[in-house]
């Protein structure tokens, strides 16, 4: 694990499993689909929410380059994603939820699979570099560029000590009109939102 100055830390989920691959998980999904929702606006009052939303649009215009359906905002994936990465800051430990057991405790009704990016830097970076982390790992990318998702939450947190903290969450929702969720890795290029820049902490 980095812990240099600016240097960003970054791992992968996928639900249920050790590894670094993103399956559906084997739990019976209840309720129906929530209704997608609009991501923070682009001139959003806090900092974390300009981040998120850039992330966000980042995200989908990857996706579209690669000729993929984009993703929908969900509100309670992001409120899962903002809780973490508040909760990752508070502990100092760069780890992931349980999110088999958050699928299963109902809190997400409507969802048949989650997966999950975290990030850490330890100052301001802006949000193309917390994106572009994501999209060189082969890991994060699986997530990012997966057929299977049709919705996202994305959370940071801007930590009193400077660094800054961020969960991207990933869902598949009951009945979802998407490919099953793959376990390839897609390749790296071209990245098309490679730049290092947009919305910081403050």
């Amino acid at each position: 694990m980095i812990r240099a100055p600016l240097a960003a830390v970054l791992t992968a989920v996928a639900v249920l499993l050790t590894g670094c691959v993103a399956v559906e998980v084997p739990v019976a999904a209840t309720g129906t689909a929530p209704a997608p929702e609009s991501p923070p606006p682009v001139d959003a009052s806090s900092a974390e929410e300009r981040i998120a939303r850039a992330i966000f649009d980042r995200v989908n215009a990857e996706r579209e380059a690669r000729r993929l359906a984009p993703l929908e905002w969900d509100e309670q994936l992001a409120d899962v994603a903002r809780g973490w990465s508040a909760e990752m800051a508070r502990t100092g430990q760069l780890q992931h939820q349980d999110l088999g057991a958050l699928l299963r405790s109902g809190s997400l009704s409507g969802f048949r699979a989650l997966g999950e990016n975290i990030f850490t830097a330890t100052g301001p970076v802006p949000a193309g570099t917390i994106h572009a982390g994501w999209m060189r790992s082969d890991d994060h990318r699986v997530n990012v560029l997966n057929p299977g998702w049709n919705r996202i939450g994305i959370g940071v947190h801007c930590a009193d000590d400077g660094s800054v903290w961020a969960t991207q969450e990933f869902g598949r929702t009951v009945g979802a009109d998407r490919p099953a969720i793959a376990t390839e890795t897609p390749p790296q290029e071209p990245i098309v939102r490679p730049e290092d820049d947009g919305p910081r902490c403050a």
